[in-house]
């Protein structure tokens, strides 16, 4: 939608406001804020269940949060994953779903070490379309790990205020120096950053016009403060970082079919193109292969990475189109000489200011079959 386009929609939307009430159009103005489990799940200690809800803090695409977590006992769970929240359309394998089921393994395992426990996993899994995935068991260790509690609270994506000043040496090697060459960084003006920066851009644009990805992603747009409330989950205005009036409208006036439009796709393409062209590069993080131990052990380095440069005020925005899209990620290997397999593509730049997380998540309760 251009500039003009929005002026008169966004007019004639104040003249039909009388439609809605005055209360519910101000409502939708309102951020929808993320709550901490106040009711716990029974049969499960509060402070067992607070390393849940730490746990599914964790990144995931779409924000479809896909874990589940069956109590065998207070200390001895199988974490899963529910089907219903795969993405077949832009994920056929699964391979960014068992990324974030490391995320949440990470997230879990830190708030267990602040909370005195050590955590031992095992890997249960034989394919990635198993609903179980790893077992649990959670041991007093007797000492308490560094509290990090507040850097998984506060951890979130950013799309945009990126600036375009270069990383520092230090913030470099604090992202890659620990990952034994399986995180990489590509400053934005090199010749890898300005291809990533192509192959984004085009992947997007690609992802964009493919209707099966477009249905995909509508189905996880919670345009409404109604449906967010409602989910708890996917993706809103608020984490889309739409602002002012702009929120308003779309929050009002928006529809899944909406994002099948034309001028919805072709506003995305533009908002990509802007985004490609600010930050300071590319992280990019690697594998030996795509086996489930991998997939895991990746999810939780990315986790790891994202934690420590929270406190630095450097934002990452995963960008995984680019992985998605035969036509992109079929070349990204040989075009970054990478040998191996890419699994995680972000941008990554300082801020000003890092602002607090608004993504949703779904009530503990929701997550324990």
């Amino acid at each position: 939608m251009n500039r003009r386009q929005f002026i008169a929609y966004s007019g004639s939307a104040l003249a039909i406001a009388g439609g809605l009430s005055l209360y519910n159009s101000l409502e939708q103005l309102q951020p929808i804020e993320r709550e901490k489990p106040v009711n716990y799940p029974e049969g499960l200690e509060p402070e067992l269940a607070d390393l849940l809800y730490y746990a599914a803090l964790a990144p995931s695409g779409h924000n479809t949060q896909p874990w589940t977590v069956r109590v065998i006992s207070s200390y001895h769970w199988i974490i899963g994953t529910a089907a219903s929240c795969w993405l077949p359309v832009v994920d056929p394998e699964n391979r960014e779903m068992m990324i974030s089921i490391g995320a949440f393994l990470e997230n879990l395992v830190t708030a267990a070490s602040c909370k005195g426990y050590e955590t031992e996993i095992e890997m249960i899994a034989k394919t990635t379309k198993d609903p179980e995935i790893a077992a649990v068991t959670l041991h007093k260790a007797g000492y308490f790990g560094e509290s990090r509690l507040s850097q998984i609270e506060s951890r979130r994506t950013m799309r945009s205020h990126f600036l375009t000043k270069e990383l520092s040496s230090e913030d470099i090697k604090l992202m890659t120096g620990a990952y034994q060459g399986k995180a990489i960084y590509y400053p934005r003006n090199t010749k890898e950053g300005k291809a990533l920066a192509e192959g984004t851009a085009l992947a997007n644009e690609l992802q964009a016009y493919r209707d099966p990805a477009q249905q995909e992603l509508a189905e996880w747009i919670r345009w409404s403060s109604q449906d967010s409330r409602r989910y708890r989950n996917g993706l809103t205005p608020e984490t889309m970082e739409i602002e002012g009036v702009s929120r308003w409208y779309v929050k009002n006036f928006y529809t899944r079919q909406s994002v099948l439009e034309k001028e919805f796709r072709e506003a995305t393409v533009r908002k990509i193109k802007e985004q490609v062209a600010t930050g300071s590069g590319w992280l990019v993080l690697t594998s030996k292969d795509t086996t489930i131990p991998e997939l895991i052990q990746t999810g939780r380095e990315l986790q790891r990475i994202w934690l420590t440069t929270r406190e630095r005020n450097v934002a990452l925005h995963p960008m995984t189109q680019a992985l998605e899209e035969a036509a992109t990620a079929k070349e990204l290997p040989t075009t970054l000489g990478i040998n191996g397999a890419v699994q995680v593509l972000l941008r990554v730049g300082y801020v000003d200011q890092y602002p607090r997380p608004v993504s949703l998540r779904m009530p503990v309760q929701k997550i324990i079959l």
